[in-house]
């Protein structure tokens, strides 16, 4: 006759059995509710292949906006041009992504700004402006600065160009469309965050407005069309396929972006300019790539359901 079980080892099989079973059952459900999740490319073609630190260049023209709302409500600039690169920082020579990889083009359209205060720039020459999202409902404002990356074909899509009879300013259709910008993939949208201006400016102009709420720093020279100036911003991806690539919360105040727009302002009677558009933008914006994070649950579910198996065969056995 087997002898029965002492109490320590029947609590032990009572009770370990089941927590196993019930455990093991959990982990199959996770592992069919997140499979989806991390077996679906964000965009294919469109995949980046490596984690890491990464810098996104991208080149386009910005125009005044022809926003008719009031000073502080309405929008004051917009802009729109390519994506041309996302390589490792201080690593131009290994390339993530760049224009015309698998017949690509990665278009963008920035809007929803607004000049909201001004300030004496570096040294009292120029000045600093801060802006925040235009507030003209009218025109489809909605308090936010936003950057939009549209996925197209580099042969057989639209891509105008800004030149002689390329793109003009006037050629935008409502607050977020643009003919030939927007009208690819949605690849991914960003929206400009707080977190650059971190405490009291001496000087504004707009002595209503919090310069802490600013979404977009921009440092210009004194003249009425900047012949050279910068913009800084920190943005979220907050919608998109490619989202998954980039909620990393990796910059600063835990924003996803870190971005730096380089303006030059057009020669008057340069072909671009007689479009409409008043400077060159370039710019480049750091990013975590996060390729493990959506998958990880996944693997973690596999891995215990792994370590689970032999227990389950061995209970088998005993039982057996």
């Amino acid at each position: 006759m087997d002898e029965l079980p002492t109490n320590q080892e029947f609590t032990m099989q009572e009770f370990t059995m089941p927590s196993l079973t019930v455990l093991r059952n959990t982990l199959l459900c996770l592992s069919a509710t997140l499979a989806p999740l991390a077996m679906a490319a964000p965009l294919a073609p469109f995949v980046l292949s490596k984690p890491g630190l990464v810098e996104i260049k991208y080149t386009g023209y910005q125009a005044f906006s022809a926003d008719p709302g009031a000073k502080y409500a309405r929008e004051s600039s917009f802009g729109a041009g390519y994506m041309t690169s996302i390589n490792e920082v201080d690593n131009p020579a290994n390339n993530y992504w760049q224009q015309g990889q698998n017949n690509q083009s990665i278009s963008f359209m920035m809007y929803g700004a607004n000049d909201t205060s001004q300030s004496l720039g570096t040294g009292g020459t120029g000045r600093r402006v801060y802006s925040a999202g235009c507030s003209n409902a009218a025109f489809g404002c909605d308090h936010k600065i936003h950057l939009d990356f549209y996925l197209d074909k580099l042969v057989g899509g639209t891509n105008p160009g800004f030149g002689a009879g390329g793109l003009k300013a006037s050629d935008r259709q409502s607050f977020n469309k643009l003919k030939g910008i927007t009208d690819g993939q949605l690849l991914m949208s960003w929206e400009f965050t707080p977190g650059l201006v971190t405490g009291p400016v001496a000087g504004m102009s707009n002595l209503a407005f919090d310069p802490l709420y600013t979404t977009l720093f921009q440092e210009l020279d004194g003249l009425p069309i900047p012949a050279y100036g910068t913009g800084t911003y920190l943005a979220n991806c907050t919608s998109g396929p490619a989202c998954l690539y980039f909620r990393s919360s990796g910059q600063a105040g835990g924003a996803d972006f870190f971005g730096i727009n380089t303006m030059t302002a057009l020669a008057t009677g340069s072909a671009i300019a007689r479009n409409g558009w008043s400077s060159r933008l370039a710019d480049p914006v750091i990013a975590q790539v996060e390729l493990s994070l959506p998958g990880m649950p996944l693997l973690l579910a596999a891995g215990v359901l792994a370590m689970l198996a032999p227990a389950s065969r061995r209970r088998r056995g005993l039982h057996a």
